[in-house]
């Protein structure tokens, strides 16, 4: 072992150099003469230390193994991550994802496709951490694997295995496995073989969030050349031009449906269902008609942004609340979700400012926003905040679980931007502080992802965005605060490289990068361009704290959402023509959901992505905020 190794590392926190050959036990390299290793330590500037390795076949035969780089800690953990997989065991939700370190006593392995940071692992208490990651500067390095076994002592092993494989069984599909899968090296008489990784200890900056170091050091180690296919006016062409395509006749109104699958007839059809928010977007689209076609003078939009606008305000319960979600044409869910509703009280608020501003006067819409907002703000509980899911006619609380009422602490901001009324404000601080410290402190959001039921990513996104508004309401550096975590949780879900593209796959053919996408959750193991949501409240947090690093992250989710857009001219993927403007959903980076995976892309072409996108495109216009 090179003499640096033991400068850096000593006792139980030494490296352990491992190999095996066709599936047999891991064996120490200084134990055998089949393989062996040498390594070198050295620190870089973003505070990690690179860790090369030379393994290299003695045996004097052809071999096919795997390497391993094994390190003990020598402190007790109370928290442990693989970013974007295991939030210190995925305990929360009724999932069936993987859940612990181990399967049937075996520990489980990950490869670096399905991690964010590549074959990342962390463990930590409140005085210690530790994290190693694998290098992305070349293939044989980050084709590789991690794994962590946790120790009788409260101790934690970690791994990184070379090359990529996954036992010991894959999660393969929602609350579904397969067979394990994976390859060996082979190695020829002689033969060295190289890789790098890095590896971090330190004092964690708050209690379980040891990963905020980790993806500082991560990021810095992304090249920044990851350029937007569109500029934000462009996207705003090509968002029109997707909606257009998804607005229906709906009886004597005018509807935007939840998206398109394809048809019979190598095309697509609209899948005729609607929805306020979350996946849908009535609302917030129908404000973007509008702006638009005050911007143009294009009264047909402001028309039927009003139509729109109009027919959700018709929903309105006895509760107060409204139908969010139309289900088989016109057809009322009774269910009304939080994150829905927030939805209404946001857009309500905004479209009413925005009317009124060009003379047109709606006070309904105000009013429906006001009655959402009173009945969450007089049914809030102290243990579950504004609750999951209610009964939209009586008002009744069906679900409490979960971070998803988080969605009404920006939404309460907007409603007090346009009505100065205190109890907005005050609701939305006291909803703020309920949801980061039960929730977010522990380096966790919940049930935000209205398709599952577990651990994601969806839910900080309103506490990022809600946080910064209260933050530039009144200064409180404690808003400020919580920004910053939400901010180092959603980024833990941003993949921090370039997976090398499956030959022959959809990746390939269509050049399809996953650096900068953000996956979904610890039950749905895919990316989508989601993270367009979060990028202005990234952007606001790097101007206000001055760290250049949130700037770089917004940069990254941006290029990786807006890629893939069909172009005016319309794009042909997979044998159909996608109009102007056009975005699948679900992009499928690791060994998870389907066949084809992985590498492979939906068909799925849904209401939401665009809708993000125009609001950010407006946003980056509007405050000039250059990503590069």
């Amino acid at each position: 072992m090179d003499k640096h190794i033991s400068d850096t590392f000593n006792g139980t926190f030494a490296p352990q150099f491992l190999y095996s050959i066709s599936g047999a036990e891991y064996i120490p390299c200084s134990d055998s003469s089949v393989i062996t290793s040498r390594a070198l330590a050295e620190n870089t500037p973003g505070g990690a230390t690179r860790l090369s390795v030379i393994w290299k076949n003695t045996s004097g035969k052809s071999v096919d193994c795997r390497l391993e780089i094994r390190i003990k800690t020598d402190f007790k953990y109370t928290h442990f991550l693989i970013p974007a997989v295991m939030y210190n065991g995925n305990a929360w939700g009724k999932g069936g994802e993987p859940k612990g370190l181990t399967r049937d006593g075996s520990p489980w392995i990950f490869d670096c496709r399905r991690t964010s940071i590549p074959s990342c692992t962390i463990s930590e208490n409140t005085e210690r951490f530790f994290a190693m990651f694998a290098s992305a500067e070349s293939a044989a390095s980050l084709d590789s694997s991690c794994s962590m076994i946790p120790c009788d002592d409260g101790t934690m092993i970690h791994r990184i295995l070379y090359p990529g494989f996954e036992e010991p069984v894959t999660y393969s599909n929602r609350d579904s496995y397969s067979e394990p899968h994976g390859k060996y090296i082979r190695l020829q008489p002689g033969e060295p073989f190289e890789t790098h990784c890095y590896i971090m200890q330190g004092i964690p900056g708050k209690k379980f969030f040891a990963a905020a170091e980790v993806e500082d050091a991560a990021i810095d180690l992304v090249p920044g050349d990851f350029a937007p296919a569109y500029e934000p006016e462009e996207l705003k062409k090509l968002c029109f031009e997707f909606v257009k395509k998804l607005i229906v006749d709906a009886g004597d109104r005018k509807l935007i449906c939840t998206g398109m699958l394809p048809d019979k007839n190598g095309g697509f059809a609209h899948r005729v269902d609607f929805e306020f928010g979350w996946c849908g977007q009535n609302g917030m689209y129908a404000r973007e008609l509008a702006l638009f076609g005050f911007e143009t003078g294009d009264r047909s939009l402001t028309e039927t942004a009003m139509n729109i606008l109009d027919f959700w305000a018709s929903g309105k319960c006895r509760s107060d609340l409204i139908y969010v979600r139309y289900d088989g044409g016109l057809k009322p869910s009774p269910v009304a979700d939080t994150c829905n509703l927030a939805y209404a009280v946001s857009e309500y608020a905004k479209v009413w400012d925005l009317f009124s501003r060009h003379g047109i006067d709606k006070p309904e819409w105000l009013a429906v926003s006001e009655g959402i907002a009173d009945f969450m703000i007089s049914h809030f509980d102290d243990e579950c905040g504004f609750g999951k899911t209610w009964d939209a006619e009586s008002g009744k609380l069906i679900d409490s679980s979960g971070t998803i009422g988080a969605f009404m602490i920006p939404a309460l901001c907007d409603l007090y931007s346009v009505t100065g009324k205190s109890d907005y404000l005050n609701y939305a601080k006291k909803a703020c502080r309920l949801y980061c410290e039960r929730d977010l402190s522990k380096f966790m959001c919940t049930a935000g992802a209205l398709d599952t039921y577990c651990i994601d990513k969806e839910t900080s996104g309103p506490i990022l965005m809600g946080s910064i508004a209260l933050y530039e309401l009144d200064g409180d550096k404690e808003w400020l605060e919580y920004a910053g975590m939400a901010g180092y949780y959603f980024c833990s879900w941003m993949f921090h490289h370039d997976i090398p593209p499956v030959r022959g796959s959809d990746f390939e053919k269509y050049s399809y990068r996953t650096l900068g996408g953000t996956s979904v959750s610890t039950q749905h193991h895919h990316l989508d361009p989601w993270g367009a949501f979060a990028v202005p409240g990234l952007l606001k947090l790097c101007r206000h704290t001055g760290d250049l690093r949130w700037k770089k992250r917004a940069g990254l989710i941006w290029a990786n959402a807006v890629q893939n857009i069909a172009p005016l001219e319309g794009k042909i993927i997979h044998g159909r023509e996608r109009f102007a403007g056009a975005q699948n959903e679900a992009y499928f980076h690791c060994s998870w959901g389907g066949e084809n995976a992985p590498g492979a892309m939906n068909d799925w072409l849904v209401s939401w992505p665009q809708a993000f996108i125009w609001n950010t495109a407006i946003y980056l216009i509007d405050k000039d905020s250059a990503l590069t």
